[in-house]
């Protein structure tokens, strides 16, 4: 409880993942660092040594100052700075008080948490000028010649080597896991933001190849259900209302296309878009659209009864489209485009609430499994002959 009170100081609702990731890595060092120092500054005085316990108990004071203003300001910037300072200096205070190097039992090691808690937190850049102090402070210590104290016995010298690397080696393994921590769960964050917003195969298709505009000709089938009389509906009742029946009637269509291999890519207004054989191959991608269509226009009528609610009308075509990621880098869909996807959406605004049209490839695809009713021919903007379409009244 008190060390989840400590990680919460300074939050701001304001702050994104980076920013709250890096106050808890800053609060975390200081968690860390701060009871230790308490332990060793008691230890000197325990060892008669008032003067070196000095060093690591204003080192707690000041940490514990540095919070304190944090919590009010929430500025990380000034935090670091309060906490980078006296990482950098009190240890090598500590060891020119103690006499050197061995004598000093290696306690600067302690200051190379200055350049490597700036690089954890701010990068690279904000990292070198600490960098530059600590190996500077470091040449600097093995050029001036230092007397030793005698303030510690050599038993008590060979104890605090051992401390002082245990400990920083504790400490940074401690802050490693909390980074790492931190970004698997952004990671993980992310990741259900992604499947929330893409099909599952999209998204997994996102998530594990680096992201590149374009795409390939495939033979597709692409699948538009439109619901007829949604809008004349939406006016009689208020937007929340709009809201949950459209939700109501996506919660049946696009888990029964995705039952049946197909990728759902697009929900514009009351129309849902799927393809059938990309990403995921399929060779009967015809038949199984034709499949979730019936299923679809089942399961609504089941769902909705005599009631005078919208309906879908779904059109269905089938042949080679440029499937990919289609956009700029900073916005994309994966999506299907060309004349297949252009004749399915012809096709769909020619059904009616209840009916599945076909254009013509599909409809020979799945003739021998299907009871097919031949339509009016349909004139298609950029086609010179006209179409032939099919109304699917089932499969066997």
């Amino acid at each position: 409880m008190i060390a989840e009170r400590l990680l919460g100081v300074g939050a701001d609702p304001a702050d994104d993942e980076g920013m709250r990731l890096d106050k808890v890595l800053a609060l975390s060092a200081i968690a860390m660092i701060a009871p230790l120092a308490a332990v060793w500054g008691v230890t000197y005085l325990a060892l008669g040594a008032p003067r070196a316990a000095a060093i690591p108990l204003s080192y707690v004071a000041i940490a514990a100052a540095g919070v304190a203003l944090f919590a009010w300001h929430r500025s990380l910037r000034w935090l670091a700075l309060t906490q980078l300072i006296p990482y950098v200096l009190l240890p090598f205070v500590l060891m020119w008080m103690l006499g050197g190097f061995i004598s000093g039992s290696a306690v600067a090691v302690w200051a190379l948490f200055a350049p490597l808690a700036a690089l954890v937190v701010s990068g690279a850049r904000a990292a070198a000028p600490w960098l530059v102090a600590f190996v500077t402070l470091l040449v600097a210590s093995s050029l001036i010649e230092l007397d030793d104290t005698d303030e510690l016995s050599s038993s008590a010298v060979e104890a605090f080597f051992v401390l002082n690397l245990g400990g920083v080696t504790v400490v940074a393994f401690g802050l490693v896991a909390v980074l790492l921590g931190g970004r698997d769960a952004t990671t993980d964050a992310m990741r259900g933001l992604v499947r929330r917003y893409f099909s599952p195969r999209v998204a997994s298709a996102l998530l594990s190849e680096p992201l590149e505009l374009g795409g390939e000709v495939a033979e597709v089938t692409v699948l538009f259900a439109d619901l007829r009389g949604f809008t004349a509906a939406s006016e009689q009742i208020s937007p929340d209302e709009a809201v949950r029946l459209l939700n109501r009637y996506f919660a049946i269509a696009l888990p029964i296309v995705e039952a049946e291999g197909g990728t759902p890519i697009q929900l514009a207004g009351d129309q849902v878009m799927a393809i059938f054989n990309a990403p995921d191959r399929h060779a009967d991608h015809a038949l199984r659209a034709a499949r979730a269509a019936l299923e679809i226009q089942r399961l609504v009528d089941a769902a909705v009864g005599a009631d005078a609610l919208p309906r879908f009308g779904i059109g269905i075509n089938t042949g080679p489209a440029l499937v990919g990621n289609i956009g700029s880098e900073n916005f994309f869909n994966f999506t299907a485009i060309g004349d297949t996807t252009n004749l399915a959406a012809r096709l769909t605004a020619a059904a009616s609430a209840g009916e599945v049209v076909l254009g013509p490839a599909t409809a020979a695809v799945v003739r021998s499994f299907a009871r097919l009713t031949a339509l009016p021919r349909l004139n298609v903007r950029g086609r010179a002959e006209p179409v032939e379409p099919f109304m699917l009244e089932e499969l066997g």
